[in-house]
């Protein structure tokens, strides 16, 4: 469990203690909750872990829970909304900074990779739980980006770079093939080194700019590979 969960939760020391907590203030009782239901369903998995047992964790009466959260599916909601929330503010330092497009894409990669792997529990919860994915979840991505979820804005950010380097003539597929094969890869990546760690991988950070290096190329026309 990453450092940033483990303080989520830290107020709980033990599950099922019986003891009640006094009420706290709504946004604190309600990121208590938060906290307690991302260590559970990383612990014991989503499926296995009810509004009671987070409940009980948190030595709150499942009554309380539900001020807050009416459903297991809502607090899932609730947590996927966050890490999607902390990525994009990411990615909006990247394409707000200094850079060409070319740069700014790579560093949009980088920066996807390297949130991945630091907040290796969030990304799990809210990009390996098939729970946090409903099927019509993504179904109109013509929307304007803005009322999209927040995970398409997410993937937009990227193929908006993307769709700056088509304009400059320097990609080899189409805008939306390229944002997804980079999304794709970025992804694979994060989830084989959270997954696999005792893998005999070669040294991490040569591995992670490799993988890039490789899809550059891949997607990229070599006179825009060679400004890269």
């Amino acid at each position: 469990m990453n450092d940033n969960l483990k303080a989520y939760g830290a107020h709980v020391s033990s599950v099922e203690t019986g003891q009640r907590k006094p009420k706290g203030r709504g946004h604190e009782r309600r990121d208590e909750i938060l906290g307690a239901a991302a260590r559970l369903f990383v612990e014991h998995g989503f499926e296995s872990v009810s509004t009671r047992r987070i409940a009980d964790a948190l030595g709150i009466s499942q009554t309380t829970l539900y001020v807050y959260f009416p459903t297991k599916d809502a607090i899932l909601e609730a947590l996927c909304e966050r890490c999607f929330t902390h990525l994009v503010q990411v990615f909006d330092t990247v394409v707000q900074g200094v850079g060409d497009p070319i740069d700014k894409l790579r560093r949009l990669m980088r920066a996807y990779v390297d949130f991945g792997l630091k907040h290796s529990d969030e990304y799990r919860i809210t990009f390996m739980l098939s729970h946090s994915h409903p099927k019509d979840k993504y179904k109109n991505l013509s929307l304007r980006p803005e009322l999209q979820p927040q995970g398409i804005q997410c993937f937009l950010k990227m193929q908006d770079q993307v769709a700056l380097l088509g304009q400059l003539g320097d990609l080899k597929h189409e805008p939306e093939v390229v944002a997804q094969c980079l999304w794709a890869a970025g992804h694979g990546l994060v989830a084989l080194l959270i997954t696999l760690p005792d893998f005999p991988w070669i040294d991490r950070e040569e591995l992670i700019e490799k993988v890039i290096e490789i899809q550059f190329e891949g997607l990229l026309q070599s006179s825009a590979v060679a400004k890269a």
